[in-house]
């Protein structure tokens, strides 16, 4: 499928949006905020492409104790073990540098002053929860055209055709409620047809939340008895025009780490479906052109946009505004 037809198909999957008007970007309501309209040229906008203050996950831990060059933001870094044990870049003082889950998350420091949203607290990477599969995929696309897809509902069905993830072709109604998070918003399912066909092994009594933070994080949490897994998936900007989507998971069968070369291969492929698409959209950012929103599909992509506005002003007297509301969205998929 053309990606102009994936467009065209995702923005008509809602069950009933024709009363619906469409909304622009500038005609979204951002918290306290003048009219997006009245803003320069999209890409001098701190509303559009990747902050330069926040977390980004720039390489695995295992290879950064080796050592090894990534990129972030353009730059260049040299990540190696010190004589401490511990990974730094060095020669590189405004760059910082932290290991979680078993990552290595890089930020740029300009100074206090800019609020930074925090990364992911929950205890993976090892001991009960260790990481049973990790998948990288560079491509050559927009970061927003990126993200959006960590956040829009009807990625799945037009992207992904992957058997373990989706059983059927057949158009279902699907209801999640979300709710805003920190740096956010959380979706929970409200119906039975809430789940990929893998999850199914987890049993009837499974809880599944998905929790987007900005600047690009996805972290999906399904628990059941005597089960537990953090399925984490990141975009990474590592120069302009160019980001590696990256996606690691983790879960308390401990025994599935023999898998990983298996499971880390299957991840790669769903992510190279991401990249396909990403190829086959237009790249460069486009000054003239309004984004625009239609029904429930399209409210967590305006989420995004809106939250990276609150985050654009946010400081340390003038605290993040979350502008999301609690809601239930619907569409079909």
């Amino acid at each position: 499928m053309a990606a102009d037809d994936a467009t065209s198909a995702c923005r008509s999957g809602a069950p009933d949006n024709r009363g619906e008007a469409a909304v622009t970007l500038a005609q979204a309501p951002v918290a306290g905020d003048a009219s997006l309209a009245s803003l320069p040229e999209r890409p001098a906008s701190p509303r559009f492409g990747a902050p330069l203050q926040a977390w980004y996950p720039v390489a695995r831990e295992a290879e950064a104790r080796r050592g090894v060059r990534t990129r972030l933001h353009g730059r260049m870094i040299v990540l190696r073990r010190n004589e401490a044990g511990a990974i730094v870049a060095p020669h590189q003082p405004h760059l910082l540098v932290v290991v979680r889950a078993g990552l290595v998350w890089a930020r740029q420091d300009d100074g206090p002053g800019q609020v930074v949203p925090p990364l992911i607290e929950d205890p993976i990477g090892g001991g009960d929860l260790p990481m049973i599969a990790c998948s990288e995929v560079e491509v050559e696309t927009d970061y927003d055209q990126a993200v959006l897809g960590l956040v829009d509902p009807a990625h799945v069905p037009m992207v992904h055709d992957a058997w373990w993830w989706r059983a059927s072709s057949k158009r279902r109604v699907k209801t999640k409620q979300y709710a805003p998070s920190p740096f956010g918003f959380t979706a929970t399912a409200a119906d039975a047809f809430a789940s990929a066909p893998a999850y199914a092994l987890t049993g009837a009594s499974r809880r599944i939340a998905i929790e987007f933070r900005l600047p690009s994080t996805r972290i999906e949490r399904v628990e059941a008895e005597g089960f537990r897994l953090v399925n984490l998936t990141t975009v990474t900007p590592t120069a302009p025009g160019s980001v590696t989507l990256r996606n690691t998971i983790y879960c308390s069968v401990t025994p599935m780490r023999a898998l990983h070369p298996f499971l880390s291969a299957l991840g790669r492929a769903f992510l190279e479906q991401d990249a396909r698409i990403l190829r086959r959209l237009e790249s460069r950012p486009a000054p003239g052109h309004p984004l625009l929103f239609v029904g429930a599909p399209d409210q967590p992509s305006l989420w995004y946009y809106q939250c990276k506005a609150a985050l654009s002003r946010a400081t340390d007297d003038a605290p993040f505004a979350n502008p999301v509301r609690a809601t239930v969205l619907q569409w079909r998929t």
